[in-house]
């Protein structure tokens, strides 16, 4: 490789690294005050940048928020494939699976109930239920298309792993695309609802318990049922 071209790989490099450094001070910010309440001054000092760097990076704290929840699916999509491509059982991969999300989503707690919690940032997730051709900003457009895309990723890797398994009779023939909903579905919603439940369970618990429910479901196969 030139030299050229070893410094500009260097440049963006560095240019990731400083991304990734502001997006984790904006986290830790939003954390502890709030998304209404956070400022460019805030997450410049967290960040221990300049005001001006931080500029040159995002171009104010809404397009921070966006890059902070798109690096979330970045982080799942990655995992994902990753899982995918072990050379493991489609049952363990679906396991491994079911309990990096739900680990992602406990590491995520926080800044997630502050921001479910914050008028503000609701507003500004009105992007993605909005008409995509009325979405008069470049960086939501661009936004949306990524996530999508980022999603689509992440839920072929589930579909692979479930094809595979089938392919090698670990899993009955079961509709692959509804399987895949059913089984985004499960984890959202007990993620979303996990905190109104009177006991808590551990990840590895919770992680055993869907994954039985899933690959075993709760009908008893032998005898019959009272009142049968």
């Amino acid at each position: 490789m030139k030299k050229k071209e070893l410094r500009l790989e260097r440049e963006r490099w560095r240019r990731q690294e400083y991304r990734q450094e502001i997006l984790k001070a904006a986290e830790k910010v939003i954390a502890r005050k709030g998304y209404s309440t956070m400022t460019m001054d805030d997450v410049a000092r967290e960040a221990e940048f300049s005001k001006a760097t931080l500029y040159h990076y995002f171009k104010g704290k809404g397009e921070i928020i966006l890059q902070i929840i798109e690096s979330f699916f970045d982080e799942i999509s990655q995992e994902s494939a990753r899982i995918r491509n072990l050379r493991i059982s489609a049952k363990e991969k679906l396991k491994r699976g079911i309990h990096y999300y739900l680990s992602f989503n406990q590491e995520k707690e926080n800044i997630s109930r502050v921001l479910m919690l914050d008028r503000s940032f609701m507003e500004k997730l009105r992007i993605f239920v909005a008409d995509e051709k009325k979405l008069t900003s470049e960086i939501d457009r661009k936004f949306i298309n990524s996530i999508k895309a980022k999603r689509r990723e992440i839920l072929a890797s589930l579909a692979q792993i479930l094809r595979k398994g089938v392919e090698n009779e670990e899993f009955r023939n079961v509709d692959i695309p509804a399987t895949v909903a059913l089984i985004e579905a499960l984890l959202q919603g007990y993620s979303h609802t996990k905190f109104w439940h009177e006991k808590q369970y551990s990840i590895d618990e919770t992680t055993s318990l869907i994954n039985s429910l899933f690959l075993r479901g709760i009908e008893k196969k032998t005898g019959k049922a009272k009142g049968e």
